[in-house]
């Protein structure tokens, strides 16, 4: 079976991760680990996901939000993601998927400018220091 790459444009959220993981607290635990889960490094060579993913994706300290937030600092320090951006699609435009093994070339598609921008930000609306931006993603695997 070959690979699939895909595409996507979003509205979403950008912050820095630093600036979101000092908010962390029992309150807001669960909004900010999705947040992390969902997320992704604005990162345009995929140097810094992998580090980032393998750091996120562990216990949560059965909620405990402070042993937590002390995990992610260091760990995030240590392998120098924390002074990145955390890009979190809300809302997503376009998707374009590629299957196979030889994917030299060029795909596309469109839609009609017919769409609500608004993005479906309340949840959000405690975190503070948080963008409204526009992503693509770009992944393969």
């Amino acid at each position: 079976m070959g690979k699939c790459e895909t595409a996507a444009a979003s509205v979403g959220i950008k912050i820095s991760l630093y600036d979101l993981i000092i908010q962390l607290n029992e309150t807001n635990f669960d909004l900010i680990q999705d947040m992390l889960h969902d997320g992704f490094i604005e990162d345009e060579n995929n140097s810094l996901n992998d580090e980032y993913y393998a750091t996120i994706w562990c216990e949560p300290f059965n909620g405990n939000a402070l042993i937590y937030k002390e995990y992610l600092l260091t760990s995030l320090k240590k392998n120098g993601c924390l002074d990145r951006d955390l890009l979190l699609p809300v809302k997503e435009i376009l998707r374009t998927d590629r299957w196979g093994y030889e994917r030299s070339g060029t795909n596309s598609m469109s839609r009609p400018i017919d769409f609500d921008l608004s993005v479906p930000i309340e949840k959000y609306k405690d975190i503070e220091k948080i963008k409204t931006v526009f992503i693509i993603r770009q992944h393969s695997g």
